[in-house]
């Protein structure tokens, strides 16, 4: 008879791989660093996880589960969509700067098409994009956002804009403090104003 999995034993699987991912890459890291930095054996890994990539879908997965979730609750406020995105980058600032580590391997692991994505990844990045979408849309409906712009196009530069100022928090970490005190700020202000005097 099976012993029953622990959903516990899952997790300590899951963060010790997000730790591992993050520091050596998906590529040099191994199912028997994972196993060693969560304090299991490799075998226990084998009852929750096919292989290193079956772990790495579902870290997306979790986060994808978060996301949707944090997605309903903003859509829910009432309060304008503005004050939406405000709420919105500062939150994705935070959560990045909390969670270094995993910010790191979300963003490498999704932005490497050549290597190819798993479902889980796709289906992660296919709904930030759809949520600010819909973010966008309502923006529209009540008036805050012009219907000049095309709102595919405005999310990608959102999704964009808002990864390239992570990215650059790991590759400085010196100034990792400074992006996530003022990047809200100036990103929400770049939306609100624009750049150009003219």
């Amino acid at each position: 008879m099976a012993r029953p999995k622990s959903p516990e034993k899952k997790e300590w699987i899951r963060k010790a791989a997000i730790r591992i991912i993050s520091e050596e890459g998906f590529h040099k890291c191994t199912t028997d660093k994972i196993a060693e930095q969560a304090g299991v054996s490799v075998g226990t890994i084998y009852n929750y996880f096919q292989d290193k990539e079956d772990i790495l879908s579902y870290i997306f997965k979790v986060e994808h589960t978060k996301l949707n979730i944090y997605f309903d609750r903003i859509m829910k406020k009432e309060m304008t969509v503005p004050d939406k995105f405000k709420i919105l980058i500062d939150k994705y600032f935070k959560y990045a700067f909390n969670n270094k580590k995993l910010a790191k391997l979300l963003h490498d692991e999704s932005n490497r098409p050549a290597r190819g994505v798993t479902q889980e990844i796709f289906n992660y990045m296919l709904a930030i994009r759809e949520h600010l979408k819909e973010l966008l849309e309502d923006g529209v409906e009540e008036g805050s956002i012009s219907l000049e712009y095309d709102l595919d196009i405005i999310a990608n530069i959102l999704i964009g804009s808002a990864n390239a100022t992570a990215l650059f928090g790991h590759l400085k970490p010196e100034k990792i403090e400074y992006i996530c005190a003022e990047g809200p700020e100036n990103l929400f202000n770049v939306l609100s104003n624009g750049i150009f005097n003219i």
